[in-house]
């Protein structure tokens, strides 16, 4: 895993701002509170896996809120699947109401306001797995039935899942791209067994949809900046017909230009409000991703995020970062 934050190499007084700052440019964006301020420490490490992402969670007590703002600002719609590893957390969501304590998980999603709490002052380690929710073969009110419910991780089908996070986060081993892929396509159904299971229905005979779903996925991911991806080049790298590219996008109430629109976005917002790296001018950011006319980026950032992407720049960066 890579290490995405740790405020270890920070002064003490300046650990929970820095945390803050960084938390404030993620994909999903979050409000962080904590009692802890004085004696704050977290940590991040991240693994993507094509499709879904896996990170490690170590984190001093404090509460995270996404709220029906922060949703109108960003929503990757995305479902994450949290896995307690120490400590005890509590997440709150479509009022519903779980409490973890070790190996136990919980399903949340991006596209409602929650509350996730870490109690204690120090020692909350857990594992966080991000995907979006058309990977998995369950229609969204099935999912919904999940939200915020404990999932045993101790026995069973949980176990399975638990024991194979905390193997992949623990490992520290190098890993092709395509094993990356293959890591994420057993997760994913490692995940489907487990919310079936939960759900108490058959899983489905469709897992090489979903399977070649995740690999268009992480090839969409790998040349977003290609301004000549499109339905037929994507086809065609995967053998398939521009018309079975679509159908398998439609069964995810999703089109593929929307999806590769939705993925340039949101890597353009990162970069624009990324203090580590060296600033650039705005439309040469938007070309890196993707974006060949400024004009046409402008007005898709606007309807993304409900401004232009100056305006976000300039709200999210020091008046002394921005040009």
């Amino acid at each position: 895993m890579q290490v995405i934050m740790s405020t270890d190499g920070l002064p003490p007084a300046e650990r929970f701002e820095g945390w803050l700052d960084h938390m404030s440019q993620l994909v999903v964006p979050v409000r962080f509170s904590s009692d802890n301020r004085a004696d704050f420490h977290g940590r991040i490490e991240a693994m993507d896996l094509g499709g879904v992402q896996i990170s490690s969670h170590l984190i001093s007590g404090c509460d995270a809120f996404r709220t029906s703002r922060l949703i109108r600002q960003s929503d990757p719609e995305l479902f994450y699947l949290l896995c307690t590893l120490s400590g005890r957390i509590n997440l709150v969501q479509e009022r519903n109401s779980a409490t973890l304590g070790r190996l136990d998980m919980a399903l949340y999603h991006t596209s409602r306001p929650y509350h996730v709490r870490a109690g204690g002052k120090q020692g909350n380690h857990a594992l966080l797995l991000a995907f979006p929710g058309g990977l998995l073969p369950f229609a969204g009110r099935a999912l919904e039935q999940n939200i915020a419910k404990v999932l045993p991780g101790s026995h069973g089908i949980g176990a399975l899942v638990a024991t194979f996070l905390r193997g992949l986060a623990a490992d520290r081993s190098p890993y092709s791209p395509a094993d990356l892929v293959r890591l994420g396509i057993t997760l994913t159904d490692l995940v489907t067994m487990l919310l079936g299971h939960h759900l108490d229905a058959a899983l489905p005979p469709d897992a090489g949809r979903r399977s070649l779903l995740l690999r268009i996925h992480a090839h969409i991911q790998r040349n977003l900046g290609d301004r000549t991806l499109s339905p037929a080049t994507i086809a065609t790298a995967h053998n398939i017909s521009v018309r079975t590219l679509h159908r398998l996008f439609a069964l995810e109430n999703m089109t593929v230009a929307r999806w590769i629109r939705t993925q340039r976005l949101e890597h353009c917002r990162r970069d624009l409000v990324r203090p580590t790296v060296e600033r650039e001018p705005i439309h040469a950011t938007a070309a890196r991703w993707g974006f060949s006319d400024a004009a046409v980026f402008t007005r898709a950032f606007r309807a993304a995020y409900g401004m232009s992407p100056q305006e976000y720049q300039a709200r999210n960066l020091p008046a002394s970062s921005v040009d």
